[in-house]
């Protein structure tokens, strides 16, 4: 048998008392859900922007693209060779915008065909300001006639098959594209 003393009773009733233990719980889920607060407010700003990103990447595609897709429709509307190759003859001094003549060293590489002003980097200021095809002078587009492989099976009688690539750039809000789709006609 245990006779309990008075200071016993103390120490029995100070280990039994948990009045201190609900606020730290309170704390401790505080604690938990201002840290989930905190990364989820830093997820849906990270989320945004990745939104933002996508939207002006699309936006600047599409534009590259419809202006590619224009030097081509302008392309086929063309009939007759005479008409087409016209801007080719004064490319050099009243050139319209629709075509013009492929580097002749390097007839494939889309640098040596589009940078006019040699600074290494495909941008507005290559293309002339006639192939403008917005107000705010961002999109552009670009045709060039590619040289006809001697001893191509492709002509047929007197027929002759036109190599074009036609480019499309676009510098709209920040984002860049450039859009290049070949095109191949017979006259």
């Amino acid at each position: 048998m245990m006779i309990i003393t008075h200071g016993d009773a103390r120490e029995n009733a100070l280990l039994g008392n948990e009045q201190g233990t609900a606020i730290i719980t309170v704390l401790l889920i505080l604690m938990l859900l201002t840290f989930i607060g905190i990364t989820s407010t830093r997820t849906t700003v990270t989320e945004k922007a990745v939104i933002r990103s996508d939207a002006v990447f699309e936006r600047s595609f599409y534009l590259a693209e419809s202006a590619a897709l224009e030097g081509i429709q302008k392309l086929a509307n063309e009939s007759t060779p005479e008409e087409l190759l016209a801007p080719l003859i004064t490319a050099a001094s009243n050139n319209d915008g629709l075509l013009i003549s492929a580097d002749a060293q390097q007839p494939e590489n889309d640098l040596a065909n589009c940078d006019s002003n040699g600074d290494g980097d495909i941008d507005g200021n290559d293309i002339p300001d006639v192939c403008v095809l917005d107000p705010d002078n961002t999109t552009r587009r670009l045709v060039v006639q590619l040289p006809i492989s001697s001893g191509s099976s492709l002509g047929l009688g007197s027929s002759r098959l036109y190599s074009y690539a036609s480019y499309g750039l676009t510098e709209a809000q920040g984002g860049r594209s450039m859009i290049k789709i070949g095109y191949k006609k017979r006259f």
